[in-house]
């Protein structure tokens, strides 16, 4: 009897030529990190409608649940660009010495969301409460914000909560007495009878953006046209976008945010800008942003 199967030593040199192409191809696509947040669906749109050229981009979305998870990404180079916000990229250079440059401005921003059941309705009522956040980030400033506002002696403890559906959920859940929110978890935890304390867009800034991260190896000039590629569909996207409505996108958004069909009825209105570079005023209110690590000082009665 005779076989015409290939032997043991051929599948595994078979496995390790696939493997290899698959790294090859992973390293040659641009990567773009995204969170599950509204800013970031013209991507999301973008893939799933294949709005570019595959011939001259291999757009390949890789999805985190917090910024400073995008932020590792960034210092370790693993993807080309990402989904972030102003104060984070200022930081993000003034500690590692990463290099990036503002390609859009997008819509984010985040509504502090207080928890009905603890009772927090107003800012002075986050008096010896705490406030989910991230820190070293746009959230953060803003905490500090509240916190003056709020006119109060007492203490308003900042609790580090990076992921922002495990934020969202831990209101939900009457974990936590606040938290910003992006959206769409700030019109879940809204939608649930949780009462908005602050919004972003008072300060008057816009601290979303999506970054480019440059090299300067020999994939430079490469990399540079595959980002020409990315941001003509990124406009296509959002030309859609904004034409369509939100509302028009409900099963993208549900795909890729986790929302249902009552959170996504009750969402703001959202405009998308095209690509471009963040506004010099926003630039400039990050870099003034500063943090100290510090330990409140807690009164012993």
């Amino acid at each position: 009897m005779s076989s015409c199967g290939k032997g043991g030593g051929e599948n595994k040199a078979a496995r390790r030529a696939a493997q290899a192409k698959a790294r090859a191809e992973e390293q040659a696509a641009f990567k773009v990190a995204v969170t599950p947040t509204l800013d970031c669906l013209p991507f999301f749109l973008m893939k799933d409608s294949m709005l570019y050229d595959s011939t001259k981009v291999d757009l390949r979305l890789k999805p985190f649940n917090a910024h400073i998870d995008i932020d590792t990404a960034f210092v370790g180079g693993s993807v080309q660009a990402g989904a972030t916000e102003l104060v984070r990229a200022v930081e993000l250079r003034r500690t590692h010495r990463v290099q990036m440059r503002a390609i859009a401005v997008t819509p984010l921003q985040w509504t502090l969301v207080g928890d009905k059941h603890n009772k927090i309705t107003s800012l002075k009522s986050l008096a010896n409460h705490m406030v989910a956040m991230s820190r070293f980030s746009a959230t953060d400033w803003l905490t500090t914000i509240a916190r003056k506002r709020a006119k109060t002696d007492d203490i308003i403890f900042s609790v580090q909560i990076n992921d922002v559906n495990l934020r969202k959920q831990m209101i939900l859940n009457d974990e936590m007495d606040a938290a910003w929110l992006p959206e769409p978890q700030a019109t879940a935890a809204l939608g649930a009878g949780n009462v908005a304390l602050a919004k972003s867009d008072d300060e008057g800034r816009n601290f979303g953006v999506i970054v480019f991260l440059p090299t300067i190896n020999d994939d430079a000039s490469q990399r540079e046209r595959q980002l020409e590629a990315v941001k003509t569909a990124y406009d296509k996207a959002v030309k859609l976008i904004n034409t369509h409505g939100l509302k028009y996108y409900k099963a993208l958004i549900k795909k890729y945010m986790g929302v249902d069909d009552k959170t996504i009825s009750r969402l703001p209105k959202v405009t998308f800008p095209s690509t471009g570079g963040a506004a010099r005023a926003d630039i400039l209110a990050a870099e003034k942003i500063t943090f100290q690590k510090h330990t409140p000082r807690v009164k012993i009665q």
